[in-house]
Order: structure tokens, then sequence, then C-alpha cells
């Protein structure tokens, strides 16, 4: 599943929707040598329960090297009241000497029960009574590894009800890293409609498909890709 290298399974899809779990952003994609790589994660609770999370990282899937053991973290346990939320603060340094090349680790999020209080005895999520465990993959690289991705057969048909759709696929020639990347379909007028598509692995061609319900065929000139992680643009191409 390309979405995120951040890596998502079927089970955490499935449990975020029924227990309102969310994390944003949905990816790390730093680059974890020389002075390292930062990021802020915010956890939500859109519940109206007390969530309380213990915070781990662990070996990533094992396509890549693994990161966890070089993540600086904190909070540990983060607590969550209701319609709320708080930061979890990632730190990733790869030791002096590492090897080029994607690392990956995963951030494991596990509730643990809340202490009841006496005057408020229902203040215990239901996802922690159910011992929610997830993991997402996370990913980080080592060396100057800029972004290159080829735009090729691009072209814009269009539907039944008149609505826009781009077609074209996206090669990664990035070396020795996946990247993930947001898509801008560009109209004559200078206004783009942005899609984020999520990251495509070394070596990898994506088939991108986008349906746009406000955008003619007519008024399509082309489409610009960005680094979703940095809003840097890799590449662009006009129709």
């Amino acid at each position: 599943m390309r979405r995120l290298h951040l890596f998502v399974t079927t089970f955490l899809i499935i449990i975020s929707t029924t227990f309102s779990f969310h994390i944003t952003p949905t990816f790390f994609e730093k680059r974890i040598d020389g002075s390292g790589g930062y990021e802020e994660y915010v956890l939500k609770n859109n519940t109206n329960e007390t969530v309380r999370y213990k915070i781990e990282f662990l070996p990533g899937l094992g396509k890549f090297g693994h990161m966890d053991k070089w993540v600086e973290y904190n909070p540990k346990i983060i607590t969550i009241k209701p319609q709320s939320q708080s930061t979890l603060k990632v730190y990733i340094k790869a030791p002096k000497g590492t090897t080029e090349g994607e690392y990956s680790t995963l951030l494991n999020a596990k509730t643990i029960p809340v202490p009841k209080l006496e005057k408020q005895p229902n203040e215990v999520a239901a996802a922690a009574r159910l011992g929610l465990n997830i993991n997402v993959e996370i990913v980080g690289y080592v060396g100057d590894l800029v972004a290159n991705l080829e735009i090729t057969n691009l072209k814009v048909n269009e539907d039944k009800e008149g609505k826009a759709i781009v077609i074209f696929d996206v090669k990664n020639n990035t070396l020795k890293r996946g990247v993930y990347y947001s898509v801008e379909v560009l109209e004559s007028n200078g206004n783009f409609e942005t899609t984020e598509k999520g990251r495509v692995g070394v070596g990898k061609t994506d088939k991108v498909k986008i349906t746009l319900d406000k955008m003619k065929k007519r008024d399509i000139v082309g489409v610009r890709i960005r680094e979703t992680a940095t809003r840097r643009e890799i590449t662009n191409k006009k129709l």
C-alpha cells in the first residue's frame, strides 16, 4: 500500500474509523543523517471519552533498514481529553557512517486504561477498554537523495457528465528512496487543484487517474508534482 510510506494496514483503517484515531501528518519523509530530521505529529481525539496512548517505536516491516533505535520522542504517554488533541515530538538521527538509502520504523500507539475518578465514573474510552494497538510505518532517508519523478503519458479525457479526467504515469527515478508526492492539476487561468497521491517506491511507477468535479477538459493546461513533506516542486508537464 503506497499511502504514506507511512504504511497503514487494513486493520488500522477499520479501527481508526471506528474509534476515531487520527494522526497528522501521515508521513515522516525527512533526511535523517547530518543534523537529523524532526517532525511533530498531532493526535486527535474526536470522541466524547478521554483516551490515553503509550507510544513506542518498533522495527520497520523489513523492506528497508530499520531506524527504531535512532528515535528520540516526547511524550512517552499521551492523554487526550474528549474533542481535543495532543502533540508528539519526534527526532531521528542516523549514526555517522550509515549507508545511503531508506530506513523505516513503526510508530506504535497502544491504548492504556485511564484511571477513573470518583466523580467521573464513565470517563474511560471504549478504545482503551478494547486494547487498541496501532502501528504506522514511517520512513526517513540517509544521503543527498533529491526527489526525481518523471511524468509520462499525460492526457485529459472527459466523462459523460463533462468532468475532466487527468491520466498519466509517475515514475520514480530517485536513487535509493521512495517519494511521497502530491499532484496539482493546472488551469489556464493560473488556478490549480491539489490531490495527495501517496508514496511511489524506489524504481516504481504509479498509474495516476484524477477526476475533477470543478474543471473542464478545455481549461486544463498541465500538471505539477510536489514533494508532500516539503511542498518542494519536483517536476511539471504541459499538455
